[in-house]
């Protein structure tokens, strides 16, 4: 094997066992024991399928629609599991974007093309 994907198996067995990932694992599980979070959840994902399948059909999704959408949302943000798996989600994606940065930074002597939203080169 190169040793390429020799580091990327090192890297994909680090991130497995990251803390941030660990808080991801564990806030799903939560959220999804939780009857109240699943029940919206699958509100949110019916509600989803809804409006996608107006749009694909070349229609205007009906304020019905809309707003039954807008009301999941709303009430998912107030679901403290829910708030959870969304926050340490977030802080999993950000380890994965420095991950990246890293990697552009090795590959291209910089930010890759820019540092437009970059946290910067000095991390």
């Amino acid at each position: 094997m190169s040793l390429v994907l020799t580091k990327a198996l090192e890297l994909g067995a680090a991130l497995s066992e990251c803390e941030e990932l660990r808080e991801v694992r564990e806030a799903e599980r939560a959220m999804l024991e939780d009857p109240a979070a699943r029940a919206l959840i699958e509100e949110f994902q019916n509600c989803r399928q809804e409006l996608e399948w107006a749009r694909l059909q070349g229609m205007e999704p009906s304020a019905e629609q809309e707003e039954a959408f807008r009301s999941v949302r709303e009430r998912m943000s107030a679901n403290p599991h829910i708030i959870r798996f969304l926050e340490a989600q977030e802080r999993f994606e950000k380890v994965l974007q420095q991950v990246n940065q890293i990697i552009s930074h090795a590959l291209y002597g910089g930010c890759g093309g820019g540092c437009a939203g970059c946290s910067g080169c000095e991390e």
